[in-house]
């Protein structure tokens, strides 16, 4: 007795029924790259953890695209991407910092410290999970955007790591992004940047940058990564200073007569 075979139509709705293991696929490639840049970090080999890292910032942004291109978005998805983004972007960089800078110098301290800064990424990562979807930026700085700053750190030197001043870096860097994960400063959303909007001087700071990660790819990371976390309270900074000295009124004026413009 012959099998049947399966129609065109019955195998794309197999396939639009299973299409959730999608995106879950990219969130686990994402999970595995946090665990392996953990195991890099364990062996000593700190340049292969900082790419492992970079990759999972890949991934991490690329499942959410997929879901909702496949129309695949459900809460088990986004439950299970914020676990696999605690162990890429909040364990991974601390067991990373931990090897390169307390390890050999300050155990009991450099393990506190680094505690502090995965408990500092998974309180930002519940406290998203919680809060109202803003598309345009985030309240506290981006677990991934902590990551790579911590990353890029400590691939400018990977393997100088058993000094003193390598351990008073760690402590100020690990210290200033949890504080900055869990704050409530704003950073605005790199999925609504638009090249089309950016002026003739941010677009020669964005050539530059190009310029300095093409010459020199570990400062260049850590000059982007910098800046993107300086961002934020700068910002800050800036709105609470006299609109005269900020600028800002001129710009308000310039808004309110178009307005008015608009209006007539």
């Amino acid at each position: 007795m012959s099998e049947r075979k399966i129609t065109r139509q019955e195998l794309r709705d197999i396939l639009y029924r299973r299409r959730y293991a999608v995106p879950n696929a990219v969130t686990i490639g994402n999970m595995f790259c946090g665990f392996l840049a953990i195991m890099y970090a364990s062996s000593g080999r700190l340049e292969k953890a900082v790419i492992a890292v970079l990759i999972a910032i890949l991934l991490d942004g690329l499942d959410g695209r997929v879901a909702r291109r496949l129309n695949a978005t459900s809460k088990f998805g986004i439950e299970f991407d914020s676990f696999s983004d605690v162990v890429s972007f909040g364990l991974a960089p601390a067991v990373m910092m931990y090897h390169w800078a307390f390890h050999a110098r300050a155990d009991e301290f450099g393990v506190a410290v680094t505690f502090l800064y995965a408990l500092c990424a998974a309180s930002r990562l519940a406290r998203f999970n919680i809060s109202a979807e803003n598309l345009k930026g985030f309240t506290g700085l981006p677990t991934p955007g902590a990551a790579v700053f911590v990353v890029s750190v400590i691939n400018t030197a990977p393997y100088q790591h058993h000094s003193l001043l390598i351990s008073v870096v760690g402590t100020v860097v690990m210290l200033t992004m949890g504080y900055l994960m869990v704050s409530t400063i704003e950073f605005f959303s790199i999925k609504q940047f638009k090249l089309a909007g950016v002026k003739l001087k941010g677009r020669l700071l964005i050539g530059s940058l190009i310029a300095l990660i093409w010459y020199s790819p570990p400062n260049g990371l850590l000059a982007l990564a910098f800046l993107y976390a300086a961002s934020g309270p700068f910002g800050r900074v800036r709105d609470s200073l006299p609109s005269w000295i900020s600028g800002r009124g001129g710009q308000k004026a310039t808004d309110a007569n178009s307005k008015v413009i608009a209006f007539k």
